[in-house]
């Protein structure tokens, strides 16, 4: 037990002498399959606690291998939100997700096989433009500051040190801990804005005002937007396209001193202009239909007199001109570089995942991830590069990326498809073996059955150089998104806006349900760790794709250095699937372990599978 967390035990013990509310918390978070109420927060924080004490016994020597890992992806103040009760939040306790919540939640986790813990960014939010009731976690009004809602704030510790001591009880039970962290942008009430102005973009307030409709993306000509996607595709950054005349117009050099007024900052310019810094948009492709942003703004990250504007070839696909020394804004590089090195020392994360990290200079890029790799050389670094070209990733050092399945593990030829692709592939970078992100629909809006879900996810889960992947509330059939960022129609966009995301507002998980995609990820886990298959298994496995009918989906996993395999046969349908496989002459499969569904004969396997049924066998070769 480490310091902070004793202190932590202390401090409970006194807050339980204090008059108290009953405290309720979903079953699932104590092992129980109905609601638990305990006698006070605290009451159930310290049972929590001894828990964690117990299970640390258990799994303090376990080694981690970014091969095996199953990460848990969060946002702080989503997972753990939920109604404890009637006058629990006059009480001093949040409702919302805190740190210390969290913490309590890591036996859950724990029962799952989690070994990664992966949080959405926990730094301070801004209030200028923002969306839904508690804003967007990436929305960063200052890099160094933890968002202070993460704080419950019945318990006299910093959130510092509440942030600390979820990280210390990570560790004490063998999970590691990684931080996505946000580079390229900042909130429009930045407080970086007023000390260091020429860090941002403005415009004239004036001139915003005299267009209809206000600030808004720069519109190119269809000519112009086939010519920088030709540019950029072949790699040619030297005069790319540039924004009319009257949209750089909008934008002013730096002011020459900043205030804080109720817009936010109000930048004053020559002849006493008002000047402001403006919304960001989605930056690529230039013709992407999403509106303009209005709680976040791009860094100004090449200070070039020609380019002082906001644009696709001053954020993202960098004109060549900018990418020299001179035109480099070397103090913002200075304190991007030093942030992910900042929570390293502060908090001791384990790993970082760069929020849009191919979209920074490629020096810079490089510049952040050696800087961290100095404090710790085994330091996780994950990309958010939906690509599964990994060429870029692999050249960056990125440990793994995002990569495609949240977007296309949506239909049983898509998943086959992807699967043929990397049977081929010599891959090195690992892929985050997931049907859904934060940023894309739930997989239960596709599939529609939690049974189905689980299926999917059990593919997933076993494919090589998968890393394995629960985006929070895919265990429980969650079907509301986080957000609205990739794969939505403008339909199922209207249906969730900021009050009804969980990015932006305080819309709980439904934790008071049982799940059948949790019963897969724990019984997946046990029969994993129940065998020397996965001891022996590795990024570098052989895949071998079988032939199936329509619904079905089958590969061989085979490790280059062990004779024991893995068979996996699985039916992603809602009907009976029987099938006679034909086992590959050069697989050397020699011996399936006896299994009622899945049945050799000589050079063929026959196969019943039951309804989203996916078998898992092993194999001797």
């Amino acid at each position: 037990m480490t310091p902070l967390i004793r202190t932590l035990r202390s401090e409970l013990r006194s807050l339980l002498a204090n008059p108290s509310k009953p405290y309720t918390v979903p079953g699932l978070w104590v092992g129980s399959d109905s609601p638990v109420t305990f006698p006070s927060a605290p009451a159930y924080l310290l049972h929590q606690f001894q828990v964690i004490d117990q299970d640390e016994r258990r799994r303090r020597h376990r080694p981690w291998s970014v091969s095996h890992a199953l990460a848990y992806n969060c946002m702080v103040r989503h997972v753990t939100s939920y109604n404890h009760g009637e006058g629990t939040a006059e009480s001093g306790w949040r409702t919302t997700g805190t740190f210390i919540k969290l913490a309590a939640l890591l036996p859950y986790l724990v029962r799952m096989d989690v070994d990664t813990l992966v949080l959405m960014p926990i730094t301070e939010i801004g209030t200028v433009g923002r969306k839904g009731t508690l804003g967007s976690a990436y929305a960063v009004k200052h890099p160094w500051h933890i968002d202070p809602l993460l704080a419950e704030p019945s318990i006299p510790i910093s959130v510092e040190d509440q942030a600390r001591i979820l990280v210390e009880a990570c560790h004490a039970l063998g999970i590691r801990v990684v931080l996505e962290t946000v580079l390229r942008t900042a909130s429009i009430d930045s407080s970086l804005a007023q000390t260091h102005p020429e860090w941002f973009y403005w415009v004239d307030e004036g001139k915003v005002a005299e267009l209809e409709g206000g600030f808004v993306a720069p519109r190119f000509s269809s000519e112009s937007i086939k010519v920088m996607k030709q540019m950029v595709a072949s790699g040619n950054h030297h005069n790319l396209p540039e924004p009319p005349d009257t949209y750089r117009d909008l934008f002013t050099p730096p002011p020459l001193r900043v205030e804080a007024d109720e817009r936010g900052w109000k930048g004053i310019g020559p002849k006493q202009r008002t000047l402001r810094v403006p919304g960001a948009f989605a930056d690529w492709p230039t013709d992407d239909p999403q509106p303009a942003w209005t709680d976040v703004t791009y860094l100004r990250l090449h200070d070039h007199p020609q380019y002082r504007y906001m644009a696709y070839n001053t954020v993202r696909m960098f004109e060549s001109a900018l990418e020299v020394d001179e035109y480099r804004s070397q103090p913002l590089w200075n304190t991007i570089a030093s942030i992910i090195p900042y929570y390293i020392r502060m908090l001791n994360i384990d790993g970082a995942m760069i929020d849009m990290g191919h979209a920074l200079p490629a020096d810079l890029r490089m510049r952040i991830m050696r800087e961290a790799r100095a404090l710790r050389q085994d330091f996780l670094l994950l990309e958010e590069n939906f690509s599964d070209s990994d060429d870029q990733s692999r050249h960056s050092g990125y440990d793994a990326a995002v990569g495609s399945l949240p977007l296309v593990a949506t239909s049983v030829s898509a998943i086959r498809d992807f699967i043929q692709n990397k049977a081929g592939s010599t891959s090195t970078v690992k892929y985050f073996g997931t049907p859904e992100s934060h940023n894309t629909p739930r997989a239960q809006y596709h599939w529609k059955h939690g049974k189905a879900v689980a299926a999917v996810w059990t593919v997933l889960r076993v494919l090589p150089n998968a890393l394995g992947f629960v985006h929070a509330g895919i265990e429980l059939d969650e079907v509301v998104p986080v957000n609205t960022g990739l794969g939505f129609s403008d339909e199922l966009a209207r249906a969730y806006p900021p009050e009804k995301l969980p990015l932006f507002s305080d819309v709980p998980l439904p934790w008071d349900t049982q799940s059948v995609v949790l019963t897969a990820i724990v019984r997946v886990a046990r029969l994993l760790h129940g065998t020397s298959f996965w001891e022996h298994s590795t990024e570098h496995d052989l895949l071998i794709p079988l032939t199936m009918p329509e619904a079905g989906v089958a590969f061989l996993r085979i490790p280059s250095n062990s004779r024991q395999g893995l068979l996996c046969v699985a039916n992603l349908s809602d009907q009976p699937l029987r099938s006679r496989l034909t086992i590959p002459a050069d697989s050397g499969v020699m011996f399936l372990a006896p299994n009622a569904k899945v049945k050799r004969a000589g050079s063929t396997i026959d196969v019943e599978l039951d309804p989203w049924d996916v078998e898992l066998v092993f194999t001797l070769h």
